[in-house]
Order: structure tokens, then sequence, then C-alpha cells
């Protein structure tokens, strides 16, 4: 497995990172582990990793709640604990 199959995520609150994610492409991804980071909406996440040439990039930061909205689709735990904030 290349650093290419694999994206780094930094969580931050008011600006100091406090956690991290790994996410592999070729595997399951479990963001569920990422509501232990409460409330959501006062963290970020930020995407980092290497590409196939091993040159390191960096994405835009994100708000926490508005990232794992966008997992709902494929994640059932995360589908059901937005549920519940309704």
């Amino acid at each position: 497995m290349t650093s290419a199959n694999v994206i780094e995520f930094r969580i931050l609150k008011l600006g100091k990172e406090i956690g991290h994610h790994r996410e592999n492409i070729l595997t399951k991804n479990h963001y569920d582990n990422l509501l232990k980071f409460q409330p959501l909406s006062e963290h970020t996440i930020t995407p980092y990793g290497y590409d196939e040439d091993e040159e390191y990039w960096e994405d835009k930061s994100e708000n926490l709640n508005s990232f794992l909205k966008k997992k709902i689709r494929i994640n059932s735990v995360i589908k059901e604990y937005f549920e519940k904030e309704k």
C-alpha cells in the first residue's frame, strides 16, 4: 500500500490540533469515531497526505459537523446520530 491510498485528517478546536483520523481509501471507513469531538460545530477537520509521487498535499479545513453530514449516506451510525439530533 502506498501513501497515496491514505488520507490523514487533522482535527482542530480553536486552532489547536486535538485529534487525528486516518482513512485508507481501499477499505471501509469508520467516520463514526469522529463523533467523540463534541460539540461537532466547534471543531474543524483538515485533510492532508502524500500523492503517488510522494508529494505532500493539504486541502482546505472544513467544519466537522458539515463534514460528517456529508457521510450520512455511507455510514449508518452517523445517519442515526443526526436523525436523533432533529
